[in-house]
């Protein structure tokens, strides 16, 4: 017969695989998702970078996306605002070895006050960032992008949003395993765009909506007034 203690300690190992695969699986389901052309080019037309704007990528990922936007839209300003500091390193090497002008990296933290002064920016773009974060940390993303958007400035948002199919709800159903029912449900409803209207902003609107098998991701447009 199993001791009750060890069969807890075993529970409790077997509970913490089974988490760490989970984590495996949604992390290499945003790697594919991040590079996947499908929404990736809806966004950039969403975005539509001009020659004088200056533009926050934001959220993880954001030092390759960053870069991938600065190499095609060379007449605007690029920062990429990356909470992991390899893909930091990563990306500064390759600005380096290319000689891209128009672009700088930096680690900012997702839930910490941004380096810049208020209205620092034209456009801001956010990808992925939301659909793992609590409701609190949601609205305080979105707070923190108002705050150095300029008025008149757009956030432009690409995530998880509600599945039309069972085969959709593969990746939330990853995101309510790993950071819990409070993060992902506001997606799987579709109701998380509402986090930007409680932030500030304003014509917050879905502008396409992506099939990606085991996910559906929308490209939402918001402005500051």
């Amino acid at each position: 017969m199993i001791e009750p203690q060890r069969e807890h300690k075993a529970s409790g190992f077997l509970d913490w695989i089974r988490f760490r695969f989970a984590k495996l699986l949604h992390d290499a389901f945003f790697i594919v998702m991040v590079r996947d052309r499908s929404w990736q080019e809806p966004l950039i037309a969403s975005l539509s970078p001009e020659a004088t704007n200056r533009i926050l990528d934001f959220g993880p990922g954001s030092s390759s996306t960053a870069v991938a936007l600065a190499v095609r839209y060379p007449e605007a300003t690029f920062v990429g605002a990356e909470p992991d500091p390899k893909a930091v390193e990563k990306a500064r090497r390759r600005i380096a070895r290319h000689q891209i002008a128009n672009i700088t990296v930096i680690e900012a933290p997702l839930h910490d006050r941004l380096p810049f002064q208020a209205g620092s920016f034209d456009k801001i773009v956010c990808v992925l960032t939301l659909h793992d974060r609590l409701p609190d940390e949601k609205l305080g993303i979105a707070k923190e992008m108002m705050r150095v958007l300029r008025r008149g400035g757009t956030l432009h948002v690409a995530d998880y949003d509600r599945p039309d199919t069972p085969g959709e709800r593969g990746v939330l159903e990853f995101t309510r395993y790993i950071s819990g029912a409070a993060a992902a449900e506001p997606h799987i409803s579709g109701s998380w765009t509402g986090f930007l209207a409680k932030a500030g902003f304003s014509g917050v609107r879905r502008q396409s909506s992506h099939s990606i098998g085991i996910g559906r991701i929308s490209v939402v447009k918001a402005q500051k007034r």
